[in-house]
Formats: structure tokens, sequence, C-alpha cells
């Protein structure tokens, strides 16, 4: 009996020792190693459809502001780009037509809109963007564009939805109230 356990000890001592030797022969790949670090989330967003700004008025905005600061050079749209405190968009109306007065801060004052504003008005399917020049005996230049040429211009890249996004968020539209809080002169 102690001949069978000595042979049974040194039978498992020999399998132990093929099967650790065996785990050291295998290749070892190396994993990576895990970091904290967010990945980027890439969105894919939606398509913008005609229904969306109809239903979602700052969307709408946010959209025409999106367009105008990137295509229009001349005037003072691209002065507007990249505020760093937002946009504020105040609704006058001026002769039975609403104009959007488009400022680069979303918590403008009265005391900051010392000189005339971009804006835009809207009609049917079309929007008339202004540019007031400084020295131009008071003329706008003007450029009109369709809520369709919009939507398809944004549609085009998903970097120009983002972007869209990002002007909504950081946009504020002024209630009629606000606006007579907020205007510094009759326009």
């Amino acid at each position: 009996m102690r001949i069978l356990v000595k042979l049974v000890i040194v039978g498992l001592l020999l399998v132990g020792t093929f099967l650790f030797s065996y785990k050291a022969q295998q290749p070892v790949t190396p994993r990576k190693p895990q970091t904290n670090v967010p990945r980027s989330k890439k969105t894919n967003h939606d398509p913008l459809t005609t229904k969306q700004l109809y239903d979602n008025q700052l969307l709408y905005f946010a959209a025409i502001i999106n367009y105008a600061t990137s295509n229009i050079t001349d005037g003072r749209w691209q002065e507007i780009k990249h505020p760093s405190n937002g946009w504020q968009i105040e609704p006058h109306l001026v002769s039975g037509t609403t104009r959007y007065f488009v400022w680069p801060d979303k918590q403008a004052t009265a005391d900051q809109k010392m000189v005339m504003p971009n804006w835009f008005s809207v009609s049917d399917n079309v929007v008339p963007l202004h540019s007031f020049i400084i020295h131009s005996g008071g003329q706008d230049v003007v450029h009109e564009i369709s809520v369709q040429e919009i939507i398809h211009w944004h549609n085009q890249s998903q970097v120009r939805l983002q972007r869209l996004e990002k002007i909504q968020a950081n946009s504020r539209l002024l209630t009629p109230n606000e606006t007579k809080k907020t205007s510094s002169t009759n326009r």
C-alpha cells in the first residue's frame, strides 16, 4: 500500500511538472494596459428636416446662424462666428415684419447693443439675412436663402450638424418682454 501511495504521489508530481512546463512553453500575448481615458464619442446626427425646424424655433434660428456665419463672408456675420458667450436672438416688430437681431452674447445687455446687429427675418420659405455696414449710408448687405438650401447644407456634413447642436445649446431667444428690457434704442 505504501508503494502504491508513493507511486500515486510521484505520478501526480510528474503530471504537475508536465502541465507546468507545457504552460510555460505557450507564447504569452501581451495585453494592452487598460486606461481610464474616455473615448471620443462619434455621434451620428440624424438628417435635419423641415418639420424639425418648424417645430423648434430655436433650432430653426440656430440653423440660420450656423449657415450665415459659415457662408456669408461679406458684411458682419463673420464677427459673430465664434462668440465665447453664445448668441442672443432678439425679436423686433418693424413695419409688420419680425426682425430677429443676432447678438454675439446670449446675456447681452442694452449697454452692449450700440451698433445695429446682423439680423434676419422669415417669410414663407425664404430667409433674408442682413448685415449692417457702418460706412454704407445705412445700407444693409442682404443675402436670401431658402429653408431647403439651409437644410441641404447642414445635411451634407456631420460636423455642420454637430455645430448646429452647439449653437442651439448656446443660444437664447428673448421673449417680447425681455426684448423691451434689453433694447437700447428703437430700431
